[in-house]
C-alpha cells in the first residue's frame, strides 16, 4: 500500500479525506483504524452492499450543480454526492432514476446525463 510505503519513508499526512469506501482508507491513513480494522470495515461494507434491495437501485451522473438539479428530482431519487459545482451524482430507485434521465434529455438536452454502471443505489436511503 502506498500509505505504508510513505509511512516507512517518514511521510505522515497532515490531513486526509475520503468519500464512500475511500473513508475507510482515509481512516487507516491517519491511524484512526489499524490495518486489520480497515480490512474488516471494507469486508463488512462489501457484504452490506450485496444485500438485495426491495426495489432495484441505480445511480446517474448529471452535469449540473446540486441546486440546478433539484427541480428535476422525483420521489425515490436523492442527491448522492455533489462532486463539483457542475457535477452531481444521483441515487435511487432504478425506474425513478430513468425518469429523471429522460426528463433531463427532454428539458436539458445540452446537459450530460448518464446512468452509472452500478447495480445498487449507493449513498441513498436504500443503502444504510
Amino acid at each position: 500500500m502506498v500509505v505504508n510505503i510513505l509511512k516507512d519513508w517518514g511521510v505522515e499526512p497532515t490531513a486526509v479525506l475520503g468519500h464512500s469506501s475511500g473513508e475507510i482508507a482515509a481512516a487507516y491513513a491517519c491511524d484512526a483504524l489499524t490495518m486489520e480494522e480497515a480490512i474488516i470495515c471494507a469486508y463488512l461494507r462489501g457484504r452490506a452492499t450485496k444485500k438485495p434491495a426491495d426495489t432495484p437501485g441505480a445511480m446517474a451522473a448529471i452535469g449540473l450543480g446540486a441546486f440546478e438539479i433539484l427541480p428535476h428530482l422525483t420521489e425515490g431519487v436523492v442527491i448522492a454526492c455533489e462532486n463539483s459545482p457542475s457535477n452531481t451524482t444521483l441515487s435511487g430507485d432504478e425506474d425513478k432514476i430513468m425518469e429523471v434521465l429522460q426528463a433531463m434529455k427532454d428539458h436539458r438536452p445540452d446537459v450530460s446525463a448518464r446512468r452509472l454502471q452500478v447495480d445498487m443505489a449507493y449513498h441513498s436511503r436504500e443503502i444504510l
